[in-house]
């Protein structure tokens, strides 16, 4: 048999340890994120087991025509329960309304107006692109210093690690209510997610797409509704 050449032997190794390098770090990150989520963050997946914080901040997923996917429902339903319970005072709505075709906040808006919360109660932010913008907006624009960011467990690890980054006091409520049909393609999505959070909180100090002016978040939110509600 004929002995591998030197050269192919070297590019052999060169592509084992190329994709040791791509697939052995963000699995490191990946682990890190979640056992420090797992071990030192204050999460649960029902309301008593978390304290009375300012408010529940709630990201934004798929909506079809209009209605909101199982995903944010859940997470909707979630935190209408936490202000229900007198566990937070205000709820923030955070979600992509980057183009005229595709918008998220609206029916989140409505779908908790419908449900009895008091509007002046009810903040919106429609720069909410990443989970990175929606927390660094949290704090920088609505002045947020401790809260309850309600979504799924596959996504809470990535917000508990930034929010750590950023010194936002944030607890987390997992809003699994369901199997949802996109759970192993999330999960998947979120793995090079946490490298990417990674990169943005220790190497690049990625800032949100959008900043502006502050707008704490006490009193009436309807002003933060513009293009929210016809």
């Amino acid at each position: 048999m004929e002995k591998e050449t030197n050269p192919k032997r070297k590019w052999r190794l060169a592509v084992l340890l190329f994709l040791a390098i791509c697939i052995g770090i963000p699995a490191s990150i990946d682990l890190s994120i979640e056992w420090d989520y797992e071990n030192r963050s204050v999460h649960a997946g029902n309301y008593r087991s978390l304290k009375p914080a300012t408010v529940a901040i709630v990201p934004g997923a798929s909506v079809y025509k209009g209605i909101p996917s199982p995903v944010l429902q859940d997470r909707l339903d979630c935190a209408i329960e936490l202000y229900k319970q007198g566990k937070v005072r205000k709820i923030l709505l955070s979600g992509d309304n980057g183009t005229s075709y595709y918008n998220e906040v609206k029916p989140m808006l409505l779908y908790v107006l419908e449900r009895e919360v008091n509007e002046k109660d009810v903040f919106v932010d429609h720069a909410g692109f990443r989970t990175l913008d929606t927390l660094v907006r949290a704090k920088e624009i609505f002045q947020v210093k401790d809260a309850i960011f309600v979504s799924q467990k596959f996504h809470q690890p990535r917000a508990a690690f930034i929010s750590k980054k950023i010194g936002l006091d944030l607890q987390s409520y997992e809003s699994d209510r369901r199997l949802y049909i996109s759970g192993p393609a999330s999960r998947f999505r979120e793995f090079f997610a946490r490298t990417l959070a990674w990169i943005d909180m220790n190497l690049t100090n990625t800032a949100p797409k959008f900043l502006g002016n502050p707008f704490p978040i006490e009193g009436s939110g309807v002003k933060t509704w513009k293009g929210s509600v016809i």
